[in-house]
Parts: C-alpha cells; structure tokens; sequence
C-alpha cells in the first residue's frame, strides 16, 4: 500500500513539472501556442437623410427654404446719351437705355445688400438706383427701391441699402469662413440666373485658391471654383 502512494506520488509530481515545463516554454515563445479572435460587428440601417442631419449637415431643399429669403434680385437700369453725338435733330436717337439683371443677399437687417460690382457698373458708369425683388411666399414677391452706397471695381463688389421699413422682415445671410473651405465639399447656389428668379442649383467645391479676373481686369486671388452650374446673375452661396 505504501508503495502504490508512492508511485501515484511520483505520478503527480511528474504530470505538474510537465505542465510547468510546457507553461514557461509557451510563455517566453519556444512553443507555439494558436490563439483565435472573433471580433462582431453590429450593423445599423441608417439613411442617408438621417446621417446627413445627425452631422450636422443640410439638404440642398433644407438649404432653400432656410435661405432663399436672403437672396435677392437687382434690376440696375443704365442711360446712355451714346445716340446723340454731333447728328442733327431728325436723326438723333436720343437716350439710350441698358438694363443689367444680378443677384445678391442681405447681410444686415439694416438693409444692407451685397452684389458684384458688374451688376450696377457698365463702361465706367455706376448707377445711382436700383430695383432690388424680394422672395415672398410661393410665387410672390416684394420690389423696392435700393440705393447704390458704393462699388468696388476690382473686387467686383458692391453694397446697396433698401429701407428696412419697405421691406419688412430682413433675413440675413451668415458669412462663412472662406479660408475653412476644401475641394469636395457641397456647394449650393441661390440667385437668378438669365433672369430665372430664385432658382437654385447644387455641386461640389472643385478647388480652392483660384485667380480671377474682375471687371477692371484686375486680379482677384483666392477665388473658390464650382461646378455648380454658376450662369449670369447667380451667385454661390456653399
């Protein structure tokens, strides 16, 4: 009896100094040891409506109905007395008159409006008043006489002031950081472009710090490149 204890003692003993063999060799690498990882991924049914909102993102529809107030249509009616000259009576034509259609939007609820310069400017002339239209509910709308306060050739910007009282409630636009803008990112623009007030049209920023030429053929850098479709009279509003 004695001696099977002792064996089975023996027994024990090898058995764990095996295992403690086996345990330090795993450990410091001499023996192989496969392991297994099941990673599970749980999918989520989103839209793409629902993802854009969570983001922070608007639709280019959201867009319009938040901002299409802001944007404005300006009528500049330019006279010339080009017809006149030297010509006796019967033949004078007398003068003439040229109309220039453009967008721009309210950046104050002063009245103030931004434009392009080429919008109230023509061969050297700054028109003094313009026609600026309003977007009101559905088809409707609201025109008003503006004032030109000044223009910038070479920037081919310029401001106009409406009287707050004719118009109504102001709903102006927010200014972004021009500097913030990447290629790639959504643009949409708000204007009328060819004369067809109030349109809207979408794309994506193409590139960034591009050379323009204003209407004094100066340079204006920085500018941002689109390909939304950007027609006479339309300006982009990203």
């Amino acid at each position: 009896m004695q001696s099977l204890r002792s064996r089975i003692g023996l027994f024990l003993c090898g058995v764990g100094t095996a295992l403690l063999v086996l345990l330090i060799l795993a450990i410091v690498g001499i023996l192989p040891v496969k392991s297994e990882k099941t990673t599970v991924i749980e999918r989520q049914a989103t839209s793409t409506s629902t993802t854009a909102l969570q983001s922070g993102a608007l639709t280019a529809q959201q867009i319009y109905q938040r901002d299409a107030r802001g944007v404005v249509e300006i009528e500049a009616t330019f006279t010339s007395d080009s017809g006149q000259g030297d010509l006796p009576f019967p033949f004078s034509l007398g003068p003439q008159t040229e109309q220039a259609l453009g967008s721009g939007f309210v950046v104050s609820r002063d009245g103030y409006i931004l434009t392009n310069a080429h919008v109230v400017s023509s061969n050297g002339q700054t028109v003094k008043t313009v026609q600026v239209v309003f977007k009101g509910m559905g088809s409707q709308a609201k025109r008003v006489s503006g004032t030109v306060v000044g223009a910038d050739n070479t920037s081919d910007v310029a401001l106009i002031k409406v009287d707050p009282g004719k118009v109504g409630t102001l709903d102006p636009l927010l200014l972004g950081d021009s500097a913030a803008v990447q290629p790639g990112e959504p643009v949409v623009a708000i204007g009328n472009p060819l004369g067809y007030d109030f349109s809207i049209t979408a794309g994506i920023v193409s590139a960034v710090n591009r050379n323009l030429q204003s209407p004094n053929g100066s340079t204006i850098s920085n500018g941002i490149q689109t390909d939304a479709a950007i027609n006479e009279g339309n300006p982009a509003v990203p």
